[in-house]
């Protein structure tokens, strides 16, 4: 009898938890906002990036090796320092 019972709270835990997990439909929902959030972040440090470079002097470009109006191809990735 115990074994029974045993059994039937193990089969119900299973179904407990299969019950809870989102379906596909909820992944690619979320999928949509995680997108969007990843490119405003990307979008947010390539900015700062860009404003950090511009703020430097010449010499300082020229010590790290880049030029004034290379700055916006280097923030994003276009070209390699």
């Amino acid at each position: 009898m115990s074994e029974m019972i045993s059994r039937r709270s193990d089969c119900l835990r299973i179904h407990a938890h299969s019950e809870v997990s989102p379906g596909r439909g909820a992944e690619f929902l979320l999928a949509v906002p995680r997108a969007l959030f990843r490119a405003a972040r990307r979008a947010w440090k390539t900015h700062a990036d860009e404003k950090l470079l511009r703020e430097l002097s010449d010499h300082q470009l020229r010590d790290i090796g880049i030029r004034r109006e290379h700055i916006p191809h280097v923030v994003r990735g276009e070209w390699d320092i």
